[in-house]
């Protein structure tokens, strides 16, 4: 493991954290309205980082680490989720991205109540 790698990562990910929080507790709308602007925007700020301008002189490895595996990683997961099921669909991986989508559109909710009602049921 790059030393140097984990330290952007962890960098990003403490600033990205702050700044989810922040985002969280200013926005002036219910809790999952600001979850959908976060994932929104960070799904925007990743594509725009991971697909738009690396490779360029724009940005370089080391601040893609930084900035979409850091700080968009914490701030939000949606914006991974976005650039993967993008990249199916540019490379014409129809099915793999139909799956991805609807596995992760389906599933990841099912999970969430079924942990949701679960811990209820302990707590």
């Amino acid at each position: 493991m790059d030393g140097r790698a984990l330290l952007l990562v962890a960098v990003g990910g403490a600033l990205g954290a702050i700044a989810r929080y922040f985002a969280t507790t200013t926005l002036p709308i219910d809790s999952h309205w600001s979850t959908l602007v976060i994932n929104l925007t960070g799904s925007l700020l990743l594509g725009i980082v991971a697909g738009g301008l690396h490779g360029t002189e724009i940005i370089s490895d080391e601040l893609l680490i930084l900035v979409g595996t850091g700080i968009l990683g914490a701030f939000t997961t949606m914006s991974t989720f976005s650039l993967d099921l993008v990249r199916l669909v540019d490379e014409s991986q129809w099915m793999t991205a139909f799956l991805y989508l609807g596995s992760t559109a389906l599933i990841g909710p099912i999970l969430a109540l079924i942990g949701w009602k679960c811990t209820s049921m302990i707590l």
